[in-house]
């Protein structure tokens, strides 16, 4: 059972000037911020974009108890960004699979250029509307910035609950073995199917291993039973502000009024 529930003088102060600009361009705008499942976040750092990269189109009412009634959460949920605000405003949560046996992958973002650096401790945080003190089971890659794929797929214990129906896991970027500062541009959920086995002896950790997935009551105990395969992701947050990813020519533009600049001061140098 379920609830319904991110002049030389001049010459050179054009270039401070520049570089003001496209730094004003990279803050983000800020919103209400909200603290839900033991996590708190801004709307604004919560994801954009979503698509479906295997599977069928299953959007669901599930999760629409979820969290703060905000009409700033309800357009940036899962459901509604896959379905492009198209969907009907209970539509809040995707589901991902629809049996044991059957995969599915959905691809989110933070929009076109923006990504989601590594910082210390947990990155984002993802919530998932399960059943009654069951959290189902879902796993997570992600990719780097400049990076031609996907690293490998995590599944980690449920870390909080917002109430017995709504499950969130904190994701921290380091897992994958990225460095402090390194970007992430996109991420990856599927639902675990029943041949999934996972690298970790606690019943977690990176697919591809020998031992069986654990799932814990309210997400918290883990124990050797999956009830669910159909994982309902409702909500996913940054933990920290998302930024947007320099373009080369951002870089070039950069690069030259710092030549200009210091060829200037040698000129003027040399003319005293």
């Amino acid at each position: 059972m379920k609830s319904f529930a991110k002049k030389n003088a001049h010459q050179m102060g054009f270039s401070f000037t520049a570089l003001g600009i496209l730094l004003a361009i990279a803050q983000p705008a800020t919103a209400a911020t909200f603290s839900v499942g033991g996590y708190s976040w801004d709307v604004a750092n919560s994801v954009t974009t979503g698509k479906i990269i295997q599977g069928q189109e299953q959007t669901s009412a599930y999760g629409a108890s979820f969290g703060p009634n905000d009409p700033s959460v309800n357009n940036r949920t899962i459901g509604r960004l896959i379905e492009s605000n198209t969907a009907p405003n209970n539509s809040y949560s995707f589901t991902l699979g629809k049996d044991n046996q059957t995969e599915s992958i959905i691809e989110l973002g933070w929009g076109k250029g923006m990504s989601l650096a590594n910082q210390d401790g947990n990155d984002v945080v993802i919530y998932e509307s399960g059943g009654s003190g069951e959290p189902e089971a879902y796993a997570v890659a992600v990719k780097k910035v400049g990076s031609s794929g996907f690293t490998n797929y995590l599944y980690q214990f449920s870390s909080g609950y917002w109430d017995s129906y709504s499950f969130a896991t904190a994701i921290d970027f380091s897992n994958f073995g990225l460095n402090k500062g390194e970007q992430i541009e996109a991420i990856r959920i599927k639902n675990l199917i029943s041949s999934d086995m996972v690298q970790g002896q606690d019943g977690q950790g990176f697919l591809g291993g020998q031992y069986q997935p654990k799932v814990g009551p309210n997400g918290l105990e883990p124990d050797y039973s999956i009830g669910k395969f159909d994982a309902d992701i409702t909500f996913v947050a940054g933990l920290h502000a998302p930024r947007a990813v320099p373009e080369p020519t951002s870089g070039l533009v950069l690069l030259v009024f710092g030549v200009a600049g210091a060829n200037l001061m040698a000129k003027g140098k040399k003319s005293r």
